[in-house]
């Protein structure tokens, strides 16, 4: 193949950037191609470039997520799946509801869906959204503050307004982590930056109002969300950090089938003793089994309790002798 031609000719120009959009491994398959199909290193040059200007706007200010998980990954409380399954149905349902039953004429702002989770890092809600997008069939996209939030008055807006009109072509969903810098509790206004800082937060739930699809803002401090914008959210989530019952699901679940396990994991020794959430768990989980991994066994106490000692220092928190019980002797 012969991508000189595509670029000595206008029309064919326009098709090949729109394939580079629509193909993310078209850098690799032109890395890949054979030396006498490509006219010359300059060529490739250009190609690079011109790959990485078509690339969307959405991706230099958001990061898209993964959606693997599904609701048996989901270890919550049945409240908050039920909670986000409604939220689901907003979607699902939505042509039935406001179009057959006629609550568009009804509705003065968007048809879209808004939440707002919170909790403590670590209790599932990025996850959730993982699992909202996977039941939905649509992609989920993590806005990276730093990207978005600007000192300059009126770019904050500005890149907003990209995310949202960006987001709007492939109904994807717009996931805010720490949502609280842009929508905390608006301030007595005794400057411009307080004034800006509140024409921000109105902005962002302008942008939500109007926008069709699915938007979620994540925060660790829900007391730092105005309550005047809570009332215009559709569904207010609280993850709360798990208690022993949930940390067993959570140990219970958290080892693939194919893990090779040595011996039986004493789940209900490491629930009971240390209060953790599902990300200290996962993390736990995973190191435990590049122990074994290196050892050329399969996962056993000895790896768990080595790797959970580590989890748990990495806090600036030390585990007792006490707390480990029988299982000291591994720490040592």
């Amino acid at each position: 193949m012969r991508y000189c031609f595509e670029f000595h000719n206008p029309t064919n120009r326009v098709k090949a950037k729109a394939g580079l959009k629509l193909r993310e491994n078209f850098w690799e398959i032109v890395l890949g191609a054979q030396e006498d199909d490509l006219e010359n290193e300059n060529l490739l040059f250009k190609l690079e470039v011109i790959a990485k200007k078509e690339k969307s706007v959405l991706d230099s200010k958001a990061i898209a997520v993964k959606t693997v998980f599904t609701w048996e990954d989901l270890i919550l409380p049945d409240k908050q799946k039920e909670l986000l399954q409604y939220a689901c149905d907003r979607v699902l349902y939505k042509h039935h509801v406001y179009e057959t039953w006629g609550f568009q004429g009804k509705i003065p702002y968007g048809n879209g869906v808004s939440m707002v989770f919170s909790g403590s890092p670590g209790t599932g809600k990025t996850m959730s959204a993982a699992v909202v997008a996977r039941q939905l069939g649509l992609s989920l996209y993590k806005v990276e503050l730093a990207a978005v939030v600007s000192k300059y008055i009126g770019e904050t807006e500005k890149n907003l307004n990209v995310i949202f009109e960006e987001a709007l072509k492939s109904q994807g969903i717009l996931f805010f982590d720490e949502a609280d810098v842009l929508f905390g509790k608006r301030t007595e206004v005794k400057n411009s930056n307080d004034k800006h800082s509140n024409m921000e937060s109105a902005y962002l739930l302008q942008k939500m109002e109007e926008y069709n699809g699915i938007v979620i803002l994540a925060t660790n401090f829900m007391q730092n969300i105005d309550e005047a914008f809570k009332r215009r959210i559709d569904y207010v989530i609280e993850f709360p950090f798990p208690d022993q019952e949930c940390r067993k699901r959570l140990w219970n679940h958290v080892f693939p089938e194919e893990t090779q396990l040595e011996e039986m994991l004493d789940f209900d020794f490491l629930a009971e003793q240390f209060e953790l959430t599902g990300s200290h768990i996962k993390n736990i989980a995973l190191q435990a089994s590049f122990f074994a991994a290196r050892e050329k066994t399969g996962v056993n106490m000895k790896h768990v309790i080595k790797a959970l000692v580590q989890e748990i220092e990495k806090t600036g928190k030390n585990v007792s002798k006490e707390e480990l019980r029988e299982y000291y002797i591994y720490a040592i």
